[in-house]
């Protein structure tokens, strides 16, 4: 368990390393970008509805163009948070980070995909006794419009899915759908 925390904890400083040293390796694609959804959590708990955000930065490792390095924050909490005099006290909630790769391909001259395989860990919140992080992977796929049309700094936009899914301790997981939007330098 503490050899995988330190195993994220290195992924994080490459990457955070990478997109600060653009210059040396010639990046041309660096992003910010958001998305938020619906869903549902899961885990020692029965399945309920979730909202679901993330707020995320993303770089080329300057190996291949295609490819891009996401670094996650995740925020799932019950869809029962949104409405109004609930007399609930307590939301289940699960925050974390992912690190993924990105494969994105273009289709045309706005529209691509893209889809994302990494490693997750979550601090899992679903009770309030609970405490725990939680290691597993994320997997997402998106489809969107590319809204540079040929520049490289621009906006893009999509409609696009995540799977979260832990193996260890409480075995958390989170299912999303949910809208992007991405600010590229």
């Amino acid at each position: 368990m503490k050899n995988f925390r330190k195993i994220i904890i290195n992924f994080i400083a490459i990457f955070i390393v990478s997109l600060f040293t653009a210059d040396i390796q010639a990046q041309d694609n660096f992003g910010i970008g958001v998305n938020f959804g619906g869903g549902s959590i899961g885990g020692n708990l029965l399945n309920s509805g979730s909202f679901n955000t993330s707020l995320f930065v993303e770089g080329n490792p300057g190996f291949n163009g295609n490819y891009l390095i996401r670094l996650t924050f995740v925020y799932v909490t019950d869809m029962n948070v949104l409405l109004p005099s609930n007399t609930i006290r307590y939301y289940p909630f699960l925050k974390g980070i992912s690190l993924k790769g990105i494969q994105s391909q273009d289709y045309d001259n706005s529209i691509y995909s893209e889809e994302g395989l990494g490693v997750i860990a979550l601090n899992d919140r679903t009770y309030s006794s609970f405490n725990v992080w939680d290691y597993g992977a994320a997997f997402s796929v998106l489809v969107g419009l590319d809204l540079r049309h040929g520049v490289e700094k621009g906006f893009k936009i999509g409609i696009g899915g995540e799977y979260g899914l832990t193996f260890t301790n409480t075995t958390v997981r989170y299912l999303s759908a949910y809208l992007q939007s991405e600010l590229f330098f």
